[in-house]
């Protein structure tokens, strides 16, 4: 049993969504692409949004999918964010 078979289509395809997004923010974030939070906060979001345009669910559900792969990208971009972005807006 591997990991698609195990967790099915949709998840394993929003966890890859999670890495490659979180890889990618990494690197733009260490090469100085972003330098404000902010930046990162919208580029996420509307690449959340672009992600989920082509599920058919349910919108309570499309929401907690949005909101959970929102937080799970912050968070594993927060000790990069901590170390490379200087400028937040307060």
């Amino acid at each position: 049993m591997n990991l698609v078979e195990y967790c099915g289509k949709t998840e394993f395809s929003v966890l890859q969504f999670i890495f490659s997004v979180t890889d990618e923010l990494n690197e733009k974030i260490t090469q100085k692409k972003f330098i404000y939070k902010e930046q990162i906060v919208r580029y996420v979001e509307r690449r959340i949004e672009y992600f989920f345009k082509h599920f058919n669910l349910k919108h309570a559900l499309l929401q907690s999918y949005k909101n959970e792969v929102f937080n799970s990208v912050m968070f594993k971009l927060n000790t990069t964010i901590k170390e490379h972005i200087r400028f937040q807006c307060v």
